[in-house]
């Protein structure tokens, strides 16, 4: 975050943008300038460094625009006093000198007080002037310092620059494609009042003060802390009813990933950390299997009413999302929240629920055809949910299959991939495997991803035997790169359609070759 005194902004027809800081020459130029500066001037004083800033200003720049960029380089410095002694005492042992020679008026006065001063406490005349305010601002020392680049530099002062406009936002309203867990632990961290709702997505809406003119700084300063969880994720829009005080007026200020990310510091957030060992060893089981679902940790946030649940994964595949929630070790008042909470929950989610906690409570979970419950003790098994996910993909499954069966379909394409079609159709590869392998079309053959024509395999076939009619021989490899050629990637159950064998010697398709198969040559 940066001063209000360095806010760049553009105002016009009751919207508010800062002035962000884009790519260019004459920026990147200004931001590398001041990071060499630091990089060469370690072991000199601060004053010397601003007085670099000046003459930036002086080359016209924009002062609040490096003025900024100096605070930020700041902050990546260290700074300390190289003094002998502390300038406190030396200042009061200096103050004390002239209760007794008087005031420094003259000269003399002043060399009479330095010299006495010098002597008790063991130190030059000069070392008492250079000392003397040593501890100020401008008199410290650069002794450390971080250089960021360019880019970096600028993406921090866009993402400042944002931070200090939302100082006096009255509201905020922002939605984001993850980082839940870590963005509502910030909105009650920072004391934030919200609520949820559903727009083209989940949105949640950051309310402002009781009224616009008391405690609105105190409010927008927490509003903006929460600026950078939001930015930390791939996809974000953000919202916002901005005070601009000196007209009094409410602006709208809107930014979206899809127009700003590029000029926002995405700020480095640690990697979630597993809430148990039993959601961790649950993660590492499911993953280590094929299932064709995709496990993701803590989704986005599940409504629940006014308030949200936000679950431990959820569970993906072909269309069908599944929201999974561990129920572990909790204390009974927190474990009744809860389910009062799951009771308003209107999406699949099923429960994993430890049996040390089968009391009367949860029995009315069971009552809710939207949960789903699984009991486990002490470690979660996957059999049983690996059973469940296969009966409600099955589900879904044989309603495609029903729905495709309702469908004229007929192919033209000599090469027709199971996933393509279902994908153009708007079905899973599977019920799309499934429908066509128990109902194949004239003309056309199924292998085990593709469908092919009679005549393109009559094709390929052609193919081979003239490149296998010289020596009888043909290395796997080649006639791999034929088939291919042809459009079909299924190589191996093609041969073996046309009459070839394939001979390994070893693992290595390098050393393959593929013959005609004795028993369909008429040998």
């Amino acid at each position: 975050m940066l001063p209000n005194s360095l806010l760049s902004v553009r105002k016009s027809k009751g919207e508010i943008q800062p002035r962000y800081a884009k790519p260019s020459s004459s920026n990147d130029e200004a931001a590398n300038i001041l990071i060499e500066a630091y990089k060469s001037h370690i072991g000199e004083k601060k004053k010397v460094l601003k007085s670099l800033v000046t003459e930036l200003e002086h080359k016209g720049y924009e002062y609040r625009f490096v003025r900024a960029l100096s605070l930020l380089l700041d902050r990546k410095s260290t700074f300390v006093c190289q003094c002998k002694v502390d300038p406190v005492d030396l200042r009061r042992k200096i103050f004390q000198a002239t209760e007794q020679f008087g005031l420094p008026t003259t000269s003399k006065t002043r060399q009479i007080i330095l010299e006495s001063v010098a002597s008790k406490m063991s130190l030059t005349v000069e070392d008492v002037e250079g000392d003397f305010y040593s501890d100020l601002d401008g008199e410290l020392v650069l002794e450390k310092f971080f250089a960021p680049s360019a880019s970096e530099l600028l993406g921090e002062y866009n993402l400042g620059l944002t931070q200090t406009l939302l100082f006096d936002a009255t509201e905020l309203s922002f939605t984001a494609s993850g980082n839940w867990q870590d963005l509502f632990h910030a909105i009650k961290k920072f004391g934030l009042i919200y609520e949820v709702y559903q727009d083209n997505g989940l949105w949640v809406k950051i309310d402002g003060p009781a009224s616009l003119f008391k405690l609105t700084r105190r409010y927008g300063v927490s509003i903006a802390k929460l600026l950078p969880f939001i930015v930390s994720n791939s996809q974000w829009t953000v919202n916002a009813k901005v005070l601009w005080r000196f007209t009094n007026e409410i602006c709208d200020f809107k930014i979206e990933s899809q127009k700003h990310a590029a000029l926002l510091k995405k700020p480095y957030l640690p990697a979630l950390r597993y809430d148990s060992s039993i959601e961790e060893d649950f993660a590492s089981q499911f993953q280590a299997v094929t299932s064709g679902w995709v496990l993701k940790r803590e989704p986005e946030p599940v409504s629940a009413g006014k308030q949200v649940i936000i679950p431990d994964f959820s569970l993906e595949k072909a269309g069908i999302k599944i929201y999974l929630e561990i129920v572990g070790f909790w204390t009974e008042e927190y474990l009744l929240r809860k389910i009062e909470k799951l009771k308003q929950v209107e999406s699949k989610m099923l429960l994993l629920i430890n049996e040390a906690l089968a009391c009367e409570k949860l029995s009315a979970l069971e009552k809710r055809p939207q949960l789903d419950l699984i009991y486990y003790r002490n470690k979660i098994s996957l059999n049983p949910i690996l059973r469940y996910l296969e009966t409600k993909f099955e589900q879904v499954k044989n309603k495609e299959i029903k729905f495709l069966e309702g469908l004229s379909i007929r192919f033209t394409e000599p090469v027709v991939s199971f996933g393509e079609f279902a994908a153009r159709i708007g079905v899973s590869a599977e019920a799309a495997r499934a429908f066509i392998v128990a109902n194949p079309p004239f003309g056309y053959v199924a292998l085990a991803d593709t469908l092919i024509s009679d005549e393109k395999l009559l094709q390929i076939g052609g193919r081979i035997e003239k490149a296998i009619s010289q020596s009888g021989k043909l290395p796997f490899k080649e006639a791999a790169r034929i088939i291919e050629e042809e459009g079909v990637d299924d190589s191996a159950n093609v041969l073996t359609m046309l009459g070839y064998r394939i001979r390994w010697r070893g693992i290595n398709s390098e050393q393959a070759e593929v013959s005609k198969d004795p028993k369909n040559s008429g040998e």
